[in-house]
C-alpha cells in the first residue's frame, strides 16, 4: 500500500480476478471510458465504440458464469447510454423545450386545477399550444403545466372555448375511437427507453391510450392513467396522472421510462383538436407543420433539471422552419426576399391547402407593401381556400383605397357561415371597409363580431383602434371610442408599439375634451415620452403640454412647449406646432 503501490498493476490484477476471461476487454472498456466519458454525452460515434467494447468482453464469457453475472450488472447499468445513443443518432430540428422544476406533491386529480402545485406552477413547467400546421396562435387557445412526483408525470391543461357553445363529444366510454369525432387532448410521450405512447382525452374524461410501435399500434395498453375534467362555460379543464414505471415486464401497462433528465431526455408533444361543424382547429405544444399529431421527430424536450438549450440539426427544415425564416425577413423589411420565401413555401412538396393559403396570404402582405397591387390580386387568385382568399382581396382593396367596389362585392357576404378560424381576419377586413366608406353602423358590427375570433395580441390591438376610430369618426360616440382607446391602453404585451401609441393618444385627447384633465394627463405619462425617438417623442411630448394648456395650467405649458423647442431629439413638424401654441399662450 501507500505512495509506491502500483496502481496499474493493482488494476490488472482486479480486471483478472473479477472478470476472467474478459479481463483484456474490460481493461480496454475502462480505459475507453475514463478517457472519452464527456464526448459520449453528446458524440454517438464515441457512445458505440464504448458499447462496442463492453458487447467484445460480454462474448468472452458463459452468462451463467460468475464473470458472466458481474457483468451483467454492468449490462444493466449500460442500458441508459444504449437508450442516449440512440436519441444521439436521430436527427432533430428547433423544437420546444418544457422543463420540470421542483416537486408536484399533493395533487389531487380533480379537473379543478386549484392544487398549490399548479397555482404556483415554474414558467419552465407551463406553455401555450400553437396552431398545428404553421405555428401561429390558434382562434381557441391552450395553455398547460407539467409536474414529477414520484413516480408520476402530472398535467394540467386548460382549452379556451366559445362561450355558451356546446362541446362536441366523441363518446362517453373508455377505449373508444369515436372520441376523435369530437373535441380532444392528445398527450404523446417518447421515454428515454420507449417510442412512443398516445393517451386521447375528450372533455367529458373518456380516455382512449394506445402504445405506439413505429407506424403500428398496440390498442391494448393500459396507461392506468387517472384523469379528470370540468367544463366551464367559456373553458374546459383536463387534469391527469400518468404512472410511470422503470419495469420493462410487463409491456401492455403504465408508461415505461425514468425521470428525464437533461441527459437522457423525454419527448413530448401535447395536442388539441376541435372539431365543429363550421370548422376543425388544430393545436400542438411543438406542431408538426403536418396535418397530423403522429411525428416523433418534433416532439418537444422534456426533462428535470437546470435550464439547457438543446443542440438543433442545421440541416432540418420543414414548412413551419422556413416560414418562421420568411417572416424573419418581413421584420427585418426585407420583402422582396420575404415574399420570394413564402411564395416558395406555397409550392413546397406536400404543403397542405391550408399552408399554400397561409403562406400565400403573408406573399400578398409582402406584395402590398411593395406596392404591387398587381401582384398582390395575382397572388390572391392563387389561394385554394376561399374563405382565405377573399380575405385577401378584401385587404387589397382597402391598400388600394377601392372600397366602394370592395363593399359591392362583399358587402353582402354571410362571414358568420365562414370557418371559424377565419371570420375574425374577414370581419376585421370588412370592417375597415365600412368604415373607410363612413358607414359606421355596418363597420361596428364586423369589427366586434372579429372581436370574438381574434385573440393575437398585436392583430387584437389594431382591431381595437379601428373600433375606437370608427366610433369617433362615424358614429361620432366618443364615450364608446374612449371605452375602446382605454381597453387599448391597458392592455399588455404590445405597449411599445405604434398602435399602443395611437391608442394612448386617442384616449388622452378625449379625456382632454370631455375635461378630465388629471385622466388625460395620467393617461400620457402611461408612456415615458423620454425613451422615445422619432416622430412619437415630438407627439407625446406636445399632447402632455396641450393638456396642461387645456387645463389652465399656463404656466406648465409653457414650460413644456419650451421643453420641446430646446428638445435636439424632437422632429422639426412637432418644434414648430409648439411655437405656434407658445404663440397663442403669451
Amino acid at each position: 500500500g501507500g505512495p509506491d503501490q502500483d496502481i496499474g498493476a493493482m488494476f490488472d490484477e482486479y480486471c483478472r480476478l473479477f472478470y476472467g476471461p474478459a479481463a483484456p476487454e474490460m481493461k480496454a472498456f475502462f480505459a475507453y471510458c475514463e478517457a472519452n466519458w464527456r464526448e459520449m454525452e453528446k458524440e454517438k460515434e464515441k457512445a458505440d465504440r464504448c458499447l462496442e467494447l463492453f458487447g467484445a468482453a460480454m462474448a468472452k464469457v458463459d452468462a451463467g458464469s460468475i464473470h458472466g453475472s458481474r457483468l451483467a450488472l454492468i449490462d444493466e447499468f449500460l442500458k441508459g447510454l444504449r437508450n442516449k445513443s440512440e436519441q444521439l443518432g436521430k436527427k432533430r430540428g428547433p423544437v420546444p423545450v418544457t422543463r420540470l422544476v421542483g416537486d408536484a406533491r399533493d395533487i389531487v386529480v380533480d379537473g379543478n386545477l386549484d392544487d398549490a402545485y399548479w397555482r404556483n406552477c415554474p414558467v419552465a413547467a407551463t406553455g401555450k399550444l400553437r396552431e398545428l400546421q404553421t405555428g401561429r396562435q390558434p382562434i381557441f387557445g391552450t395553455s398547460f403545466q407539467a409536474g414529477w412526483a414520484g413516480n408520476n408525470v402530472y398535467f394540467a391543461i386548460r382549452c379556451e372555448e366559445r362561450p355558451g357553445e356546446a362541446l362536441n363529444l366523441g363518446t362517453e366510454k373508455d377505449d373508444d375511437a369515436a372520441l376523435w369525432y369530437g373535441d380532444a387532448i392528445e398527450i404523446l410521450l417518447e421515454t428515454d427507453s420507449h417510442s412512443y405512447y398516445q393517451i386521447a382525452v375528450g372533455p367529458n374524461g373518456a380516455v382512449v391510450d394506445m402504445d405506439w410501435q413505429g407506424k403500428k399500434r398496440d390498442l391494448g395498453w393500459d396507461s392506468q392513467a387517472e384523469a379528470a375534467t370540468r367544463i366551464a362555460d367559456d373553458h374546459w379543464t383536463l387534469e391527469i396522472r400518468i404512472p410511470v414505471t422503470q419495469d420493462e415486464n410487463d409491456p401492455l401497462h403504465q408508461v415505461i421510462g425514468r425521470k428525464p433528465t437533461q441527459s437522457l431526455p423525454w419527448h413530448l408533444n401535447i395536442c388539441r383538436q376541435r372539431i365543429r361543424d363550421d370548422g376543425a382547429e388544430y393545436s400542438a405544444l411543438s406542431p408538426t407543420a403536418t396535418a397530423g399529431f403522429h411525428e416523433p421527430m418534433k416532439f418537444a424536450y422534456f426533462y428535470d433539471g437546470r435550464s439547457h438549450s438543446f443542440e438543433a440539426d442545421p440541416t432540418v427544415t420543414d414548412f413551419l422552419i422556413e416560414s418562421r425564416a420568411a417572416a424573419e425577413l418581413l421584420r427585418q423589411r426585407k420583402a422582396p426576399e420575404a415574399l420570394n420565401g413564402f411564395l416558395a413555401l406555397s409550392e413546397r412538396d406536400r404543403a397542405t391547402d391550408f399552408q399554400k393559403s397561409d403562406a400565400l396570404e403573408q406573399a400578398a402582405q409582402c406584395a402590398r407593401l411593395l406596392k404591387d397591387p398587381v401582384r398582390a390580386e395575382e397572388i390572391a387568385s392563387r389561394i385554394p381556400i376561399e374563405s382565405v382568399a377573399k380575405t385577401v382581396r378584401m385587404l387589397n382593396a382597402l391598400d388600394q383605397r377601392q372600397t366602394k367596389d370592395a363593399v359591392a362585392t362583399f358587402g353582402t357576404e354571410d362571414i358568420g357561415a365562414w370557418p371559424f378560424w377565419q371570420r375574425g381576419a374577414a370581419w376585421f377586413a370588412r370592417g375597415r371597409i365600412f368604415s373607410a366608406e363612413g358607414d359606421g353602423p355596418r363597420a361596428e358590427s364586423d369589427l366586434t363580431n372579429a372581436l370574438e375570433f381574434v385573440n393575437e395580441p398585436r392583430l387584437r390591438l389594431e382591431l381595437q383602434l379601428a373600433i375606437a376610430q370608427n366610433r369617433e369618426r362615424n358614429l361620432k360616440d366618443a364615450t364608446g371610442a374612449l371605452k375602446a382607446y382605454r381597453e387599448m391602453v391597458e392592455s399588455t404585451g404590445q405597449n411599445g408599439s405604434s398602435t399602443y401609441f395611437y391608442g394612448v393618444l386617442g384616449a388622452a385627447r378625449l379625456l382632454r375634451e370631455s375635461g378630465k384633465f388629471d385622466d388625460a394627463i395620467a393617461t400620457v405619462g402611461r408612456v415615458d415620452a423620454e425613451k422615445l425617438r422619432g416622430t412619437w417623442r415630438g407627439q407625446f411630448h406636445l399632447a402632455a403640454a396641450e393638456v396642461r394648456a387645456a387645463a389652465g395650467k399656463k404656466e406648465e405649458a409653457i414650460a413644456a412647449y419650451q421643453a420641446i423647442l430646446a428638445d435636439d431629439l424632437v422632429e422639426e413638424i412637432h418644434k414648430k406646432a409648439a411655437a405656434a401654441a407658445l404663440e397663442l399662450l403669451k
